[in-house]
């Protein structure tokens, strides 16, 4: 026969179950104990009986009491993308610090699944949430908001809304590598992009056009946006395009899937790199550093995009959602590697 699931065990049982009062037993849990001046001793005890009991504190309900639940919201949207699980991982490095804890949730960019999870974590009484926010969710995103319910967009912001954001500086960010292309010798240089209107994609979009139209050279201004679900076969086909047809002498790929994908259609369509075309990416990762070619690409700050947006968010879980909201761009990095360099100048 299966065992009956056991009963939660309450803040009152575990003061029972020692001999102590609650609030001795919550200030020994919530680290007060120096403050209330609990034995070390006393406070071990404690300890110890909440581990052997399995205690957990009942989040919701601290919440109602102290108005604060310490629980944080973090919804990305896909949490195995390696750019987003770091961002996950830092965001909870950082609330751990401050004693705050996180649920995690990815919304595949479906605005069903980001109703879905906002609601959960509304339900389980979340203090505040951090979104990477998907396309077309901007009512929802206005809605917490007028609910002044404490929330920071992280990656990508609505202009149109009055609510805080840390993103990477994305125009500067494709400005520099279209400017250190042009300043290598390229001219027909292209970019790869999603077939999306975020604002993330629409500034790379931009900073890249805005920066070949002031150097001259909008006759090669060549974008080539592909869909976010598997990209590969479509990368494959701009790529034919753009270097057998267009004779782009540069691509710039505006994302690390991108990248990645855009690597293996060069390797199928034989393409040396740099020598027949020069690749600049974003976000990179060490593995790129072991490439044939390493490659040159936009680095993105994301300890302090990450930081940027906790510490927003902290400040309006104390004080209000609605505290003037705080627009943030970190400026990029661009790491010069082999992958751009034009041989003529090596």
């Amino acid at each position: 026969m299966d065992e009956k699931p056991r009963d939660r065990v309450s803040l009152k049982d575990l003061a029972n179950h020692i001999g102590v009062s609650k609030t001795l037993v919550s200030a020994v849990l919530n680290g007060k104990a120096k403050q209330y001046r609990i034995s070390e001793e006393t406070a071990t005890l404690v300890k110890r009986a909440a581990r052997e009991l399995q205690y957990s504190p009942n989040m919701v309900a601290k919440g109602l009491r102290t108005g604060n639940s310490q629980l944080i919201g973090l919804i990305v949207t896909d949490i195995s993308n390696p750019f987003y699980s770091t961002i996950s991982r830092i965001i909870e490095n950082k609330t751990n610090e401050i004693n705050y804890k996180v649920i995690f949730g990815s919304s595949d960019e479906s605005l069903v699944k980001t109703r879905q999870l906002i609601d959960v974590m509304l339900d389980k009484g979340v203090a505040g949430l951090i979104i990477v926010p998907c396309e077309g969710s901007e009512g929802m995103i206005a809605e917490l908001h007028k609910k002044n319910i404490p929330v920071v967009l992280i990656d990508r912001y609505f202009p149109e809304l009055e609510v805080s954001y840390s993103c990477l500086n994305n125009f500067n960010a494709t400005k520099q590598a279209t400017m250190h292309l042009i300043e290598q010798g390229y001219r027909n240089i292209a970019l790869i992009s999603y077939k999306s209107g975020l604002s993330n994609i629409r500034d790379r979009i931009l900073g890249y056009k805005e920066t070949m139209n002031n150097h001259e050279l909008g006759e090669y201004v060549n974008v080539k946006s592909v869909n976010i679900d598997h990209p590969l076969p479509e990368v494959e086909k701009a790529l034919d395009y753009l270097v057998n047809r267009k004779n782009a002498e540069a691509v710039i790929f505006i994302t690390n899937a991108l990248l990645v994908a855009g690597l293996r259609s060069l390797n199928k369509l034989n393409k040396r790199i740099p020598d027949d075309v020069a690749v600049v990416g974003f976000y990179g990762s060490e593995l790129f550093d072991l490439y044939y070619s390493p490659i040159t690409y936009i680095k993105q700050p994301v300890d302090m995009i990450t930081e940027e947006a906790v510490n927003t968010l902290i400040d309006k879980i104390k004080y209000g959602e609605n505290r003037k909201f705080s627009k943030t761009f970190i400026e990029p990095e661009l790491i010069i590697q082999h992958s751009s360099i034009k041989m003529d100048n090596v």
